[in-house]
């Protein structure tokens, strides 16, 4: 396999990646998220190398090195596209889970009140309160 094939391959899998991160954001897998997003940084490290390889084979072969370069840089955009995409998705998970939050704390100081007020708080919940 040659190194251009290779990138393509990786960049596939980069991708595969990153669409399976936005179903783990959805589905608020976070140990999937968190395999996918550990996979992607090791492809990152791997790009690198395999793009310097691939442009050396483009210069060698000779032919249309540019549209070659342009086809790679859509395909890069496309996949920083479905990045931003996922962290705003992320961010906005996280902004429902810190008003969810919020109301839970809410909720348990409302609790403590209730129980104080009919005289139901056991002694040992008094630090809590």
């Amino acid at each position: 396999m040659n190194a251009e094939s290779e990138l393509l391959r990786v960049y596939r899998e980069w991708r595969r990646l990153v669409q399976a991160e936005a179903k783990a954001i959805q589905t608020r897998t976070w140990v999937l998220l968190s395999d996918c997003h550990l996979a992607i940084k090791g492809y990152q490290s791997a790009v690198t190398g395999l793009t310097q390889a691939t442009r050396a084979e483009w210069r060698r072969a000779g032919g249309e090195v540019a549209q070659k370069e342009r086809s790679l840089e859509v395909l890069v955009a496309d996949l920083a596209d479905l990045t931003r995409r996922n962290l705003s998705l992320l961010q906005a998970r996280r902004v429902l889970a810190g008003k969810q939050l919020h109301e839970l704390g809410e909720a348990g100081r409302n609790l403590r009140r209730l129980r104080r007020a009919y005289g139901v708080l056991p002694a040992g919940d008094r630090a809590f309160a």
